[in-house]
């Protein structure tokens, strides 16, 4: 019967790295992981893994709890993550939560039943949502938050500054000459459509504008009905945009739609500013002011910071946060 020292021999490495690879109970290069999986795969060693799991408590398996993969951006982020994680000798899990804080309590007691290595979780907009934070990290689960801001709970997180972007999109539209800017976003419970709400009354304030709640419309994206209800309500309201900044790509489809009702032009008799992170965008783009967040890099970077954390960090937690790339229009006529 082949061992794990016989392979260790037969790799060039140490019995310790062979178990590592086998195991996948801590970090091992690339190349060094190559040669032990080659040489496993030439002398037909075959691992007990049900056994090792047991008695390590691990696997070689994390977890991803994201909203719906069905949406590009959290595709992108769901393929970084597990390009990642392959990089690693990890298999990736994916869980949709739909945004619903029972369907992501009941995922999460279904992963730490599992004994996944960690979890990179997407959390609901729900307040609820950190008490299931506090019982990942009481059952020892690593874990790191991705896209969205926690408010009081320390912890790994890795997102994209929408707070800036917001307001580098509020920039734009006040450089094209636009004064009365709506802003449709999602509620405020979000925290990420809370920072760009932010960042969306920062820009004004920079250029001197005053901020008008009558140009504010918030609420849920319901596969786009939601922004083209509020885009048709805003423009039916005594405020009288020039210019809209859709903060959600959900809510932009929609939007766009209510838009392209009224028999307005895109730019040329109002000015659109949208986050861009589904392909069904794609479209309207040319037009567009647009915010890209690095989806991909997302789950790439979180994955990484994952795999490289320590089980008890010691509090020493960090929060990684990426810059959107901005666009400006291709077509600037009607």
């Amino acid at each position: 019967m082949v061992t794990m020292k016989d392979i260790a021999r037969h790799a060039g490495v140490s019995p310790i790295t062979v178990s590592r690879v086998v195991n996948s109970s801590g970090y091992v290069g690339r190349d060094t992981r190559e040669k032990v999986e080659s040489a496993i795969r030439e002398l037909n060693y075959i691992p007990n893994l049900v056994a090792s799991s047991l008695r390590s408590s691990q696997s070689d398996l994390i977890a991803l709890v994201l909203p719906d993969i069905t949406n590009s951006f959290w595709t992108s982020i769901a393929r970084g993550a597990e390009d990642e994680a392959w990089e690693h000798g990890y298999g990736v899990f994916i869980c949709n939560t739909d945004n619903n804080v029972a369907k992501e309590a009941s995922y999460i007691e279904r992963l730490l039943r599992r004994r996944v290595e960690g979890l990179l979780l997407v959390p609901t907009p729900d307040i609820e949502s950190e008490l299931q934070l506090r019982r990942m990290r009481s059952h020892g689960l690593k874990f790191v938050v991705v896209h969205r801001r926690l408010v009081d709970f320390p912890a790994e997180v890795v997102r994209s500054d929408g707070e800036s972007a917001a307001r580098a999109l509020t920039n734009a539209l006040v450089k094209a000459g636009h004064r009365r800017i709506a802003f449709i976003g999602l509620p405020a419970t979000d925290t990420s459509s809370a920072d760009r709400l932010h960042g969306y009354r920062s820009g004004l304030r920079a250029a001197g504008l005053e901020f008008d709640p009558q140009l504010v419309r918030q609420g849920d994206a319901d596969h786009g009905s939601g922004g083209y209800q509020m885009v048709r309500d805003v423009f039916q309201g005594e405020a009288r945009p020039d210019a809209v900044l859709l903060a959600n790509s959900r809510l932009a489809l929609g939007g766009l739609r209510a838009i392209e009702e009224t028999g307005r032009c895109i730019p040329g008799d109002i000015g659109v500013a949208a986050f861009h992170d589904i392909s069904a965008m794609d479209h309207y783009a040319p037009r567009l002011i647009r915010a890209v967040q690095p989806g991909y890099r997302m789950g790439q970077l979180a994955t990484r910071r994952l795999l490289h954390m320590p089980v008890e960090p010691n509090g020493a937690y960090k929060e990684v946060i990426l810059q959107p790339e901005i666009h400006l229009p291709a077509i600037t006529g009607g």
